[in-house]
């Protein structure tokens, strides 16, 4: 089945239409997975077509109206190959009445919504004027007699000529409807692709140029993990493309690997070059030690290298924000600034930044990289006498939501839904979307360590842990926001010495006001015995907050923490350590 579903995603129908490639590839999953029987419609509007959680099923057909529109597709795309086409395919269908996916062959045809000799077929009456009914004795067609079948009047013949108008003209009406939609799905795409020519872009080649297995593999390796940073375009080998800006131009170089009839354990060596000044910017060596290409290890040392040339703060990133300094010009220069800001939260950059970002959206409305970027500045949009990160607005879901309509498989987009979520207190659809984001983009450590953060503020204790720690190894400078939430996750978990040890080490100059992080190393001290220190932190912890000294730990807590559910787990934290004395 997933063979047969990649040979109808490269057809022109399906080309062109996201949101039922998105639903096809949703529906085949399911199925897949054992789910298919159990879909409901409401499953398939928030899940596969990406609308909210609100979305009521009862009073909107949205997803069954895409599914009879996904059914027609594959109609057309089969009733599109040769002979000789589907000689050699399956072909997928989806039942009726149904939800779950089938692979059918070519030759057995569509199951029926009805059986032709049932006892619910037709009557009599309904019957085309040109077959006569059989006699109450007979055996049905088979027992007819064996002469002409007599034509049947000129008036039945008219309204059978009337009734197949009818028909043509109804399909006609719904192909020019679908051509219609069509046309718009292929503006959209064009309006993406014109944003995603803006990109940096990578070209994978080999040294010697026509590879060998070794490199062939590891090459391939490398595009699958570039694919996933959404910042970047790739492509393998020699291009031409003239709407790019050259000044965004780079090369990742493989060489090395074992040759036939060489040492089979040589090492891989990737560079990374700037095209247009020749510079080389990055190396980075693959140890084999005899271990073939493809082993799961290899694979993932191939993956720590491409996230240090492709993640948020990356060597292309940085690289392009010195080649930029400050342009805020809309699309890719914009989103640039947007990464910076985020990591910095400088105040006096939000307005300037916000115009450019609604600048990019009048240009490509439906980019959701800009989309979350719109989505972050309106939940983080700051608070008088407030230092929570997140507020829940309406417009900073709206915007979330359709960036996960424009693409469902986008990591960005998924944790921005996460965000969105967990700023309304929603940890049931914040968690799963976290979770999605950091299986869609492993090797992005901003990505991971806010998923890791977003399933910490939820309670899942036992799954944040994994993803900060891998937030945290990917990156040796992680967010300011994954610090603390790694010492709170580990203490939680039962390791106070290893909480202490990177509350200790932790030396980005901006966590020395951060009340998180005041507040985590305050709660490590206090679990290793370090009791002094620890007041001392947390008297800092109530300077940051703004209140005054012997404020209640109820009471400070809710200043800077988003989920009311995880400060009230930090207080049971607080009174186990005897960091603060239980106030009456």
């Amino acid at each position: 089945m997933q063979t047969e579903l990649a040979l109808v995603m490269q057809s022109p129908e399906f080309v062109r239409s996201p949101v039922l490639r998105r639903l096809l590839e949703y529906l085949v999953d399911q199925t897949l997975a054992g789910n298919g029987e159990r879909l409901k419609a409401y499953q398939i509007a928030v899940d596969g077509l990406g609308r909210d959680d609100s979305f009521d099923p009862q009073s909107d057909s949205y997803p069954r109206v895409q599914v009879g529109r996904l059914r027609k597709m594959l109609d057309l795309h089969y009733a599109g190959l040769s002979p000789q086409e589907a000689a050699a395919r399956q072909r997928i269908t989806i039942p009726v009445g149904r939800y779950n996916v089938e692979l059918l062959s070519m030759a057995e045809p569509e199951p029926a919504a009805a059986p032709a000799n049932s006892a619910d077929a037709a009557p009599e009456s309904q019957l085309p004027d040109a077959l006569p009914a059989s006699s109450p004795g007979s055996a049905g067609p088979a027992a007819m007699p064996a002469e002409p079948v007599q034509a049947a009047p000129a008036g039945g013949a008219r309204g059978w000529l009337v009734w197949v108008l009818g028909i043509v003209v109804l399909l006609a009406v719904l192909y020019i409807i679908w051509m219609q939609a069509g046309s718009d799905s292929a503006r959209r795409e064009s309006e993406q692709r014109d944003m995603r020519a803006e990109l940096a872009h990578v070209t994978i080649v080999t040294d010697p140029a026509e590879g060998s297995d070794d490199l062939n593999t590891a090459a391939q390796i490398a595009e699958m993990h570039l694919q996933r940073f959404e910042m970047l375009a790739v492509s393998t080998g020699p291009h031409e493309d003239q709407e790019r800006d050259a000044a965004r131009e780079y090369t990742l170089l493989l060489r090395g690997g074992g040759q036939a009839g060489g040492t089979p354990d040589r090492p891989i060596f990737m560079t990374l070059r700037h095209q247009a000044s020749g510079t080389t910017l990055w190396s980075y060596e693959v140890a084999r030690q005899g271990t073939s290409v493809a082993a799961p290890d290899i694979e993932q040392a191939i993956g720590t290298g491409i996230s240090a040339v492709a993640r948020t703060s990356g060597v292309i990133a940085q690289h392009q924000r010195k080649l930029m300094g400050n342009d805020l010009s809309p699309g890719y220069p914009c989103l640039i600034a947007y990464d910076v800001f985020r990591q910095r939260r400088d105040p006096a950059e939000r307005p300037q930044l916000n115009a450019c970002l609604k600048a990019s959206l009048d240009r490509y409305p439906d980019e959701p990289l800009i989309l979350q970027a719109l989505s972050f500045l309106e939940l983080t949009q700051p608070r008088k006498g407030s230092k929570v990160p997140l507020t829940a607005t309406p417009r900073g879901r709206e915007l979330a939501e359709a960036a996960l309509r424009a693409d469902g498989k986008s990591a960005l987009a998924q944790v921005a839904v996460a965000r969105s979520a967990l700023a309304r207190g929603n940890c049931s659809r914040a968690i799963a979307y976290a979770r999605r984001a950091a299986e869609s983009n492993p090797l992005e450590p901003e990505t991971v360590g806010l998923a890791g953060s977003i399933l910490m503020s939820c309670g899942d204790y036992t799954g944040a842990e994994p993803m900060l720690e891998r937030a945290s190894a990917l990156n040796e400078q992680p967010g300011g926001y994954q610090v603390p939430s790694l010492i709170l996750t580990r203490l939680i978990n039962g390791k106070p010495e290893a909480a202490l040890q990177l509350a200790l080490s932790a030396d980005l100059p901006e966590l020395e006001g951060q009340p998180n992080f005041l507040l985590s190393k305050a709660l490590a001290l206090a679990a290793n015995g370090r009791m002094e220190e620890a007041r001392v932190s947390w008297a800092a912890l109530e300077k940051a907050a703004g209140v005054p000294p012997g404020t209640r730990p109820a009471d400070v807590l809710p200043r800077f923490l988003i989920s009311p559910f995880f400060a009230r787990r930090v207080l049971v934290e607080i009174e186990a350590t005897g960091l603060v004395a239980p106030q009456r």
